[in-house]
């Protein structure tokens, strides 16, 4: 497993409240089943700006660029630009406090046992688990 994925993170963009989202950013980990959100690492959260209109479900992104123009970016221009500043932070963190150099395979094999990622295809399904479970405390 490898968590220097290219500069690439995942980014849990959902709803926080009836009028707020909020972006949640992850390390990506490489792994021999595919690059996966390593979803016990919370590297970064940011308050997204209210933006009227834009009622989009919860998603995930997988973003690997500090420019609010590249095209992994969604959403108005205000969205756009606070990502990329969250991507930038959440990459500084995750620079600062990940393992310099190669892992040895004590540090693999540990890093396994403390990490739960989920597959890109799961990821949706959490986003709704999460929703779901939500809605049904707060009624």
């Amino acid at each position: 497993m490898d968590t220097s994925a290219c500069g690439a993170l995942a980014v849990e963009l959902r709803p926080e409240s009836p009028t707020g989202w909020i972006a949640i950013y992850y390390p990506m980990v490489d792994t021999a089943a595919g690059r996966w959100a390593d979803v016990t690492w919370v590297l970064h959260q940011r308050p997204m700006p209210v933006t009227e209109g834009f009622l989009e479900p919860a998603r995930w992104l997988d973003l690997r660029s500090s420019d609010p123009n590249h095209p992994a970016y969604p959403g108005p221009r205000a969205w756009r630009e606070a990502l990329a500043v969250g991507y930038t932070a959440a990459l500084a963190v995750h620079q600062a406090e990940g393992a310099e150099g190669p892992l040895t395979a004590h540090q693999v094999q540990q890093l396994r046992a403390e990490s739960v990622v989920v597959p890109a295809g799961q990821l949706a399904e959490w986003v709704l688990d999460d929703l779901e479970e939500t809605s049904t405390t707060h009624r």
